[in-house]
């Protein structure tokens, strides 16, 4: 018998689960991975069905991945080579001054935010995650862990992501 690493829903010790378990989060494993069967897929399905709190995961993400990439107080011209260096990979419409002030807020740092629009963070934001993978060379296992860790931050902070329908 086949198990599809979909179908399952896998649990770590003490009950964890060890992969994401909300669309948002499968969603994003599979951008970051750049599994792109899978991302067409829950793409669509994140479109026919929404993801209620979806982007809850996705900015508790960024502040996981922010954090593992950079140490607190680093300085702004490695955040700017970081940033550029993804817009070269990217492509042009990742936002540069945003996404400098959206790392360096997860930092801890006392910039402004607030009046960052949404398509403007998630545009910043999905391409910082896929470029922390790529810079800290993660595997699925590194992957997974920072949307697990994305998906109970989430559910800490008041929010109820879409689970994934884990019989697909």
């Amino acid at each position: 018998m086949t198990v599809s690493r979909r179908s399952v829903f896998r649990l770590g010790r003490k009950d964890k689960p060890v992969e994401p378990v909300t669309l948002m989060g499968l969603f994003m494993r599979a951008t970051m991975l750049r599994w792109e069967d899978d991302r067409q897929r829950l793409s669509a399905e994140v479109k026919r069905t929404g993801s209620v709190d979806g982007n809850s995961v996705i900015r508790a993400a960024f502040e996981v991945a922010v954090r593992r990439r950079f140490r607190p107080g680093a300085d702004l011209r490695e955040i700017s080579s970081f940033v550029n260096e993804m817009r070269k990979a990217f492509g042009e419409k990742t936002p540069v001054l945003e996404t400098e002030a959206m790392i360096r807020h997860a930092l801890g740092e006392d910039v402004p935010v607030d009046d960052i629009g949404e398509w403007l963070e998630i545009g910043g934001k999905v391409p910082t995650l896929m470029g922390v993978k790529d810079v800290l060379a993660l595997d699925e296992s590194g992957v997974n862990a920072i949307l697990v860790e994305a998906e109970a931050i989430a559910r800490q902070r008041g929010f109820r992501p879409t689970l994934a329908d884990q019989d697909k």
